[in-house]
């Protein structure tokens, strides 16, 4: 069966997401501390609590809940705090705008796939706010007209009936749904009713994206440029990573462990090389096009 869906991984496969959040989110802190007059560290510490209780390194304005942000305005509204901290949200975003692009080739590629009648779906463990946010700011909606993605928060739950509904369709998996599980992608395609066979998983981790996609029998392939990441970004977001030291022990475990998983197509250096895996969808198309 010709390969003809694309499902496709966002963070560090489409662009650089540890490379922009880690050094955006640390601007933030530093310029926090700075306003706080707080050890650093303290903050750094107080962060981690903050997005393992809500599951979410990404949680917005979770500067606010920190306890160092509590104990320095005590009877103060959220509105207040914020304000009082506007210099350091603006670093973040000061940062975001310099280090947030995409990898090179991702733009022209989706244009070639998509005019070659691929089908292009989303899916990512990003929650809903992020997910657009990063959509708008690199222009990809237009690639994706449906993205499956992390359950909301909680505490974000009520903003669903007054959120704007422009842009892709989302459709929240809750958080049992989650990477590396084969069901999460086999139930994607039972939903866009297409074949396992017919399906290509593109994502950069080996352990997450790689291995579902091997257990679901789907094409894998792996953007291994993706998953070279600078061990002093990466130690600084585990730092403040939603993650508990169970999930980081795992993922180094099975890393090294001796039944890796096993890419069907590697993507060395570049996003365009996925072209290969669909070649003769768009060799169709080529030819279509020149005897038309």
């Amino acid at each position: 069966m010709p390969r003809s869906v694309l499902i496709c991984d966002f963070d560090n496969t489409l662009y650089d997401w540890v490379g922009y959040f880690v050094p955006s989110f640390y601007e933030m802190v530093d310029v926090a501390a700075e306003i706080l007059g707080c050890d650093r560290d303290t903050l750094l510490s107080d962060f981690r609590r903050v997005h393992q209780a809500h599951g979410d390194s990404e949680h917005p304005f979770s500067l606010l809940e920190t306890e160092t942000v509590l104990r320095a305005f005590p009877n103060k509204d959220r509105a207040y705090v914020a304000e009082a901290l506007d210099e350091a949200f603006h670093a973040f975003n000061r940062a975001r705008k310099k280090h947030l692009r995409l990898y090179d080739g991702v733009l022209a590629t989706l244009k070639v796939l998509d005019g070659c009648g691929i089908r292009i779906i989303g899916h990512t463990e990003a929650r809903p706010l992020a997910v657009r946010d990063r959509l708008n700011r690199l222009g990809l909606s237009e690639f994706f007209p449906r993205v499956y993605c992390r359950e909301r928060a909680l505490v974000h739950q009520a903003v669903r009936k007054e959120e704007r509904t422009e842009g892709p369709e989302l459709i929240e998996l809750s958080h049992h749904q989650q990477k590396p599980s084969p069901t999460v992608l086999l139930e994607i395609c039972e939903r866009e009713g297409i074949a396992a066979e017919s399906a290509v998983y593109v994502g950069d981790s080996l352990f997450k994206d790689i291995s579902m996609a091997n257990a679901a029998r789907v094409f894998a392939v792996w953007v291994k440029f993706g998953a070279n990441v600078d061990p002093k970004f990466y130690a600084n977001l585990v730092a403040i990573s939603h993650w508990s030291d169970d999930d980081v022990e795992h993922a180094r475990k099975f890393a090294h462990s001796e039944r890796p998983a096993h890419p069907d197509f590697i993507l060395e250096s570049s996003f365009a090389e996925i072209q290969r895996v669909f070649e003769d969808s768009i060799g169709v198309v080529q030819l279509a096009s020149r005897t038309a």
